[in-house]
């Protein structure tokens, strides 16, 4: 049995089923609460019940919510979420957003790992909800690397990502890794990871669809990690979409089925900037149910094909995490 902590307490890994694997229930920046004319918890609870149900109906039983604190994270929307009946687990997330905050910039890597396990053990902002999987992010800001010893941006990603590793074989969870994919950062990480002793199969380099590098992307797979093709917009035009979903599948036909998971990097509540409110958002995960499933069945993969990177994929990453820490 391998437990999963979802928003409404532990599963087996066995439920998850058809999981979306990089989504976000809202997102902005730390402290947004604090200003109502940023973030209404009222406006987002119902926004995201309502995109919650809809997905549901399309088929999908799990969610992955990869919204650290600096990210925008709020534990009393997963806890208003969790009372409410949507049909879907969702599991949340510990870890840090593109740009290392200061209170974790010149800490080193144990100090780090610290840091996360506080929240992965003992629970978000002092609620019961346990993050059931680590967040990172690495993207343009990697390629700043001046100043003194120990306080170079990549410096602090680099001590971050080594935090991460410690505390996922401690924890036994799984590491999500938002990555410029066009800059290959997938490779630097997986390196990080590797000299940490952690199970490359309980890694997913994220946003990899966002590069049609077949080369790349075969040799992330090829150590183990996972391809999250994780960006599929609602909205992208159909070349776009379907450009993305032959991604998909000629993964699938050089045998990486097992190791591609697909979520859309989308929110029914986002506030980086002012909200539209006249736009309907509820339909913001619908675009893998409702567009790359099908194009995929119309254009030759197998049932089986399918199934692994919707369901299979994302347990055997949570499998392969909790196998660290036994």
């Amino acid at each position: 049995m391998t437990v999963v902590q979802t928003i409404r307490g532990p599963i087996d890994s066995s439920e998850l089923g058809w999981t979306l694997s990089h989504e976000h229930l809202t997102g902005g920046g730390a402290g947004m609460q604090q200003f109502p004319w940023i973030y209404d918890e009222d406006d987002a609870v119902a926004a995201n019940i309502q995109a919650l149900r809809r997905v549901s109906d399309a088929g999908v039983t799990s969610l992955i919510d990869l919204t650290p604190f600096d990210l925008g994270r709020q534990s009393s929307l997963f806890e208003r979420i969790a009372e409410a009946d949507t049909g879907v687990n969702i599991v949340c997330a510990t870890g840090v957003y593109r740009w290392v905050p200061m209170y974790l910039l010149r800490r080193d890597p144990d100090g780090i790992a610290e840091h996360f396990l506080k929240e992965i053990e003992g629970g978000i902002a002092g609620s019961s909800i346990r993050p059931g999987i680590i967040k990172l992010a690495w993207d343009q800001e990697y390629k700043l690397n001046d100043g003194p010893d120990g306080g170079t941006v990549r410096s602090g990603l680099e001590r971050t990502a080594r935090g991460a590793a410690r505390a996922a074989k401690a924890a036994g969870i799984p590491i999500s890794c938002h990555t410029a994919a066009k800059d290959e950062l997938g490779t630097p990480l997986l390196d990080i990871f590797e000299d940490e002793g952690l199970d490359l199969r309980a890694v997913t380099i994220g946003h990899s669809n966002d590069t049609a590098d077949l080369g790349y992307l075969k040799g992330i797979a090829a150590r183990g990690a996972m391809l999250g093709l994780d960006r599929y917009f609602e909205g992208s035009g159909p070349d776009e979409l379907a450009r993305r979903a032959a991604l998909a599948l000629a993964l699938a036909e050089a045998g990486y089925a097992e190791q591609v998971t697909l979520g859309h990097d989308a929110s029914p509540f986002y506030c980086f900037a002012p909200r539209d409110t006249a736009v309907d958002t509820s339909g913001c995960w619908l675009s893998i149910p409702q567009i790359e499933i099908p194009w995929l069945r119309d254009n030759g993969a197998t049932a089986d094909q399918i199934d692994a990177m919707t369901t299979r994929s994302v347990a055997s990453t949570f499998e392969a995490a909790a196998a660290m820490a036994r």
